[in-house]
């Protein structure tokens, strides 16, 4: 399929995924992942009306993002990456939301370096994986409640990257502790709205747990190029 058709696939099963778990159609934005895609591919997306995108490498968007800028529909560009404070320059010009903010360092240095206020998610890190970023479950909402008080940077939910399972259903219980977390987060006065998990083999189960952005890669742009 072209990668139009792939767009209006992914956009026509989140919708679906969404109305099996009882939810709106709408309530799940589709992120496109566009790590190591060149800008050709990321063109076609955008053309096709996915205009909200992702990258994980900082120098990537930093590169990236001056070529689509004057595109028609314009990119919103969110980072998805693991950001280092020293490449935080690189990210902020871009990117209206930094899903992977897991330390009050790195939150003080985008809000540092924010042109203005710059929405901002924080990492957790729900099966304690030594490999992966992100807070541990039981630090989010105390780091949480301390990101929501800096000026700078805007508090608007949490992440995650759960690990890998060659049963995409296990993922459910990282996604739900997720949402838990969030739940708990908004019951004292954080504005933990946005829950951004699922990827393209675990979208439907992150979706029943209340998803509201999918971040999808290989299901819109077909494999990653070689290196």
């Amino acid at each position: 399929m072209s990668i139009a058709e792939q767009v209006a696939q992914v956009r026509a099963d989140v919708a679906a995924a969404c109305l099996a778990a009882g939810r709106d159609p709408g309530a799940t934005r589709v992120l496109a992942a566009a790590k190591t895609m060149p800008l050709d591919r990321i063109r076609a997306a955008l053309d096709a009306g996915q205009t909200l995108l992702g990258e994980n490498r900082a120098q990537d968007l930093r590169d990236k993002a001056p070529h689509l800028a004057a595109h028609d529909p314009a990119p919103e560009w969110h980072f998805i990456g693991r950001l280092q404070r020293n490449k935080v320059k690189y990210v902020v010009r871009w990117a209206t939301l930094i899903h992977t903010v897991d330390s009050l360092a790195l939150a003080e240095a985008i809000a540092s370096r924010a042109p203005g206020p710059i929405g901002v998610l924080v990492q957790v890190n729900t099966g304690n994986d030594v490999a992966k970023g992100g807070a541990a479950p039981e630090q989010v909402l105390d780091l949480a409640a301390t990101i929501h008080d800096l000026d700078g940077v805007d508090l608007r939910g949490l992440m995650t990257l759960p690990p890998w399972a060659d049963d995409p259903t296990e993922t459910l219980e990282h996604f739900q502790t997720l949402a838990d977390l969030a739940a708990q987060g908004r019951a004292n006065g954080l504005p933990l709205t946005e829950l951004s998990m699922g990827m393209s083999r675990d979208f439907k189960q992150a979706i029943a747990a209340g998803s509201t952005i999918v971040r999808i890669g290989t299901a819109i742009f077909g494999a990653r190029p070689a290196p």
